[in-house]
């Protein structure tokens, strides 16, 4: 059923649309809910609405009362304060559901579920095919996020492709599960719009944990899984269900090959994996079944592809179908970061992202390429690479999840023996100065609500501390002295030296100077740096006395870190008089 007259033809009143926290949801009250927050929104002017709603069956409340009250729903990626704050300017409220608690920068936000904000429900008319219906968030490659605008005509012919391809293997009565948040393009077709458009009931609360979400599909007896590679490969005992769980769809990045044999194993077939993007839509499937052929994608019907012959985006995939965004190139095409082999049958293999190629030292690297390299080492499980700006220079920095083997070489050597055995391992391919000078060891990479790694994720990995922990502080009329220790994530650490993090001396004197602007209540000008010497080496963890003294003119300040009979750094600043310029 066309998504425009869902609420206008829909079917029986008592037909199951959604299994929640309440209970079973009918067709009768969506509509009725639908109606009658439609009408509150109309009052309110229609206009843009912030959405978010953990609970899927709110969320297509809310959806579908923007849509009838001729207004654009903003999909936000979560509903951090901090989210909110700088999404405020979007819209003139949000729908937001169990609202409590949250410190909302609002004037309006309406809970889709609260009887209270319902106004008398008004009659529902067919949406327009071609009116802007949402706005999805998305981060991209570089983490810099973006709104892309979706029309219903988007939605509607990709949830038609989606029933025609894969909806022979399903029944009608299909039960459907997901992973995946509705407030990503992925989640929100196969959890809520495929699913309403076929009459298929889905489950409105999220299941992450295998003995919460396995029981529920047992209990089904004949259901669908819609979820991402990183729950896949987290999940454990799904020969449980292999009587019960008709299909499982992957989507948000490719799936790895021993995950989708281990899956494969359980259920009798391996998941369903569709390719594509949030501007995009879907672009391509494939099932990992053993074979040669196994890594090729075929596009999804109604989509073109080809590779770009020239130009900065030689070899790059560009798409061309009714799915992609009215803020894509014109014409239905967009090109994607992938590069891609296109294989003579139609259908093609996915390259490395193009848009992931730095520069550093003067040498380009495709970060991609050096993950590959890196999760071959029988060490490493998963890798994710970044590249930081540090001092003007480009640094790559790597977080990694170990194997067994991996976490047994750590507890071993440290992470300092770990890291070098890497990197010796990637000096057989890359030049030195492109190999990562920051090292994560993590249980698991972070993900973002759609079970994508982004680099504004990994970046929050290697913010690290700039200055000392300080213990303890004593303060004299000419001195203060602190008791102090190095972070182990000291930002500085990286790259001083490789595989031996030392606190360079430039940071120590930084540090003293601090400690004298708290001491004067001003930042001391500094004219010059006299006897500075550098006596021993500070590591990460080393703790130790900070001590500055000055005379009573103010105009020298000496200062001395170190442990005991052990000194690390000692030196005298001279300082220009309050209110005299440097030269």
């Amino acid at each position: 059923m066309s998504l425009a007259r869902l609420l206008v033809d829909g079917r029986a009143e008592g037909a199951p649309v959604a299994f929640g926290r309440s209970g079973v949801r009918e067709f009768g009250e969506l509509r009725a809910r639908v109606a009658g927050l439609a009408a509150r929104l109309r009052a309110e002017g229609g206009g843009r609405w912030l959405l978010h709603c953990e609970d899927a069956y709110a969320f297509a409340v809310a959806l579908f009362a923007v849509a009838h009250a001729g207004g654009l729903a903003v999909l936000l990626p979560n509903r951090q304060a901090g989210t909110l704050a700088r999404a405020a300017h979007l819209a003139q409220g949000a729908l937001l559901d169990d609202p409590l608690g949250d410190a909302l920068p609002l004037a309006r936000v309406i809970d889709p579920l609260d009887e209270a904000a319902l106004a008398p429900p008004a009659s529902l008319g067919p949406l327009d095919l071609r009116a802007p219906l949402l706005e999805l968030s998305t981060s991209g490659t570089t983490g810099e996020g973006k709104q892309v605008p979706k029309a219903l005509r988007h939605l509607d012919s990709e949830v038609a492709v989606l029933e025609a391809s894969f909806g022979a293997a399903l029944g009608p009565a299909t039960q459907v599960f997901a992973t995946a948040s509705p407030q990503h393009l992925y989640g929100l077709l196969f959890r809520v719009l495929w699913p309403l458009a076929a009459g298929r009931p889905f489950h409105a609360l999220t299941y992450l944990h295998a003995e919460e979400l396995l029981p529920r599909i047992e209990d089904a007896g004949d259901a669908l899984l819609a979820s991402t590679p990183a729950h896949l490969s987290r999940i454990a005992g799904l020969e449980r269900v292999r009587g019960a769980c008709r299909e499982v769809f992957s989507s948000g990045g490719p799936l790895a090959p021993e995950t989708a044999d281990r899956v494969r194993e359980a259920l009798g077939r391996a998941p369903l994996e569709v390719f594509g993007s949030t501007e995009t839509g879907g672009v391509a499937w494939r099932r990992q079944e053993p074979g040669p052929e196994r890594l090729r994608w075929t596009p999804l019907p109604g989509v073109r592809i080809e590779a770009v012959a020239e130009g900065e985006a030689a070899g790059r995939l560009r798409v061309t179908s009714p799915f992609v965004s009215a803020g894509g190139e014109g014409a239905g095409g967009f090109t994607m970061g992938d590069r891609v082999e296109l294989t003579g049958d139609g259908r093609f293999l996915l390259g490395a992202r193009a848009d992931r190629v730095v520069k550093v030292g003067e040498k380009r690297l495709s970060l991609p390429e050096m993950e590959s390299q890196l999760r071959a080492h029988p060490f490493v499980s998963e890798a994710a690479l970044l590249a930081l700006e540090q001092g003007g220079e480009t640094r790559v920095a790597a977080a990694l999840v170990l194997t067994e083997p991996g976490r047994q070489a750590l507890a071993a050597g440290g992470r300092r023996g770990v890291s070098a055995r890497l990197a010796e391992d990637l000096a057989l391919h890359w030049d030195r100065v492109l190999l990562p000078r920051a090292w994560r060891y993590l249980d698991a990479l972070p993900r973002d609500a759609q079970g994508k790694t982004t680099q504004a994720l990994l970046r929050e990995l290697f913010t690290g501390s700039r200055a000392p922990i300080v213990h303890a502080e004593t303060r004299g009329p000419l001195s203060l002295t602190r008791e102090v220790a190095v972070p182990e994530d000291l930002v500085f650490l990286e790259g001083h030296f490789d595989g031996f993090p030392v606190v360079p001396g430039v940071v120590q004197v930084g540090w003293a100077i601090e400690a004298a602007q708290a001491a004067l209540g001003a930042a001391p000008a500094v004219a010059a740096v006299e006897n500075l010497k550098f006596k021993d080496l500070l590591l990460p963890g080393q703790r130790g006395v900070l001590e500055i003294e000055w005379n009573e003119a103010r105009d020298v300040l000496r200062f001395r870190l170190a442990a005991g009979e052990r000194v690390f750094s000692t030196g005298r600043l001279r300082l220009r008089p309050p209110g005299s310029e440097a030269p």
